[in-house]
């Protein structure tokens, strides 16, 4: 049973921040061929889309949550095979606190926890594989 969902999460998220990824790169080459600069590309990214440094957070607590799962009795993966799969995952997250939480008013803080530590540390510990 836990297989099957680490799996489906596994799939779910590497479907969603591929998808994201192509969105971007779209939206990009778009805005390119209108004129924009790589520094304003770069704005946007971090601005709209989702931020170099929310990715690398999320994949870190992630890969927390994975070790602490492997501590607890699972078996811990490599780092190599953790980070490729919680790399989509952390597009995935924050491109969400992006879009949503930074417009959410006062829930911000909130938001910005539940998807950047909250989301990737339970999945980190489900992908390990208890």
């Amino acid at each position: 049973m836990m297989d099957t969902l680490a799996s489906l999460l596994r799939a779910g998220c590497l479907v969603a921040g591929s998808a994201l990824m192509v969105a971007f790169a779209v939206t990009a080459v778009r805005r390119r061929r209108a004129g924009a600069g790589f520094g304003e590309l770069a704005d946007l990214m971090e601005r709209d889309w989702f931020s170099a440094g929310k990715v690398f957070f999320a994949v870190l607590t992630g890969l927390a949550g994975s070790w602490a799962a492997a501590y607890a009795g699972g078996t811990r993966s490599g780092l190599t095979e953790s980070v490729a799969i919680l790399f989509p995952l952390g597009v995935v997250a924050a491109f969400a606190v992006c879009r949503f939480a930074d417009g959410a008013g006062g829930r911000a803080l909130g938001g910005k926890a539940v998807a950047l530590v909250a989301v990737p540390v339970a999945l980190g510990a489900i992908m390990t594989g208890w």
